[in-house]
């Protein structure tokens, strides 16, 4: 188990690369924490606290470098929150958890693997507005059903489906830090009415990740300034492939 400062640290380096990449914090999180001996169900509902927390000031720094796609944030929330109630009190409960972390691996393998190939067709910017509706509300659908069942999942899904439907890569990370951080609250509401939440590691990690907030948005908004979006785009599906990779290596216990 770490002391509280081990923790905070360990918040604050994953939150700089989720808000600078576009995931990683529950990704990663959660499985080491439950390496390290703590228990899943303190965990998840940990993570969500600090995400709830960080969706709204990480989010104030995204919308101040006019990051956020307010149009995705809503529609996407209209599919995340439903899943995310629904995976709170009926799949977690119900599906072992080996399952959904397979589930999300492969996906997020997949969607980052994609995302790479659509950046070497990417010919120029869209307009973060104009993208279709219905796959954005099912993208929302998918990855709030992630993020209640597991605590991760959410960012590498959401900012590789954004990027998939034409939102540009920067713009992509900061309508996730939001839409993210309003979903998470229904995750909160629900776990604090089943089983409660610890927050002897809850407010450590919420800590940690506020600080990384302002650094990573700023963070982001350099790469979209310095380097092309096809390649900003190419960088985060990278990640994403990389995340996914990392993962169904520890759940094959090769790692």
């Amino acid at each position: 188990m770490l002391d509280i400062m081990t923790l905070a640290i360990l918040a604050f380096c994953l939150e700089c690369v989720d808000n600078g990449l576009g995931g990683g914090y529950g990704t990663i999180m959660t499985p080491v924490l439950i390496i390290l001996g703590y228990d899943p169900k303190v965990v998840v509902p940990a993570i969500l606290v600090s995400e709830m927390v960080s969706g709204v000031f990480g989010g104030y720094w995204h919308i101040r470098f006019k990051n956020v796609s307010f149009k995705a944030v809503g529609i996407t929330l209209l599919g995340s929150l439903a899943a995310m109630f629904v995976a709170s009190f009926v799949i977690g409960i119900y599906v072992p958890s080996v399952y959904v972390k397979w589930y999300a691996s492969l996906i997020a393998l997949a969607m980052g693997v994609l995302v790479v190939i659509k950046s070497y067709s990417y010919i120029r910017p869209r307009n973060h507005n104009d993208f279709s509706k219905w796959r954005c509300a099912l993208l929302g659908g998918v990855i709030g059903f992630n993020k209640g069942t597991t605590g991760g999942g959410y960012g590498p899904l959401s900012v590789s489906g954004y990027i998939l439907l034409g939102i540009p890569a920067a713009i992509a990370i900061g309508t996730t830090t939001i839409a993210e951080g309003i979903a998470c609250t229904i995750g909160v509401i629900t776990w604090g009415a089943t089983i409660g939440i610890a927050l002897n590691t809850a407010i450590p990690i919420t800590i940690g990740a506020a600080l990384a907030d302002p650094i990573s948005a700023w963070a982001n908004n350099t790469l979209k300034q310095k380097v092309e979006p096809p390649f900003h785009g190419r960088l985060v599906g990278v990640a994403m492939t990389t995340l996914g990779i990392i993962t169904i290596l520890k759940l094959l216990e090769i790692i």
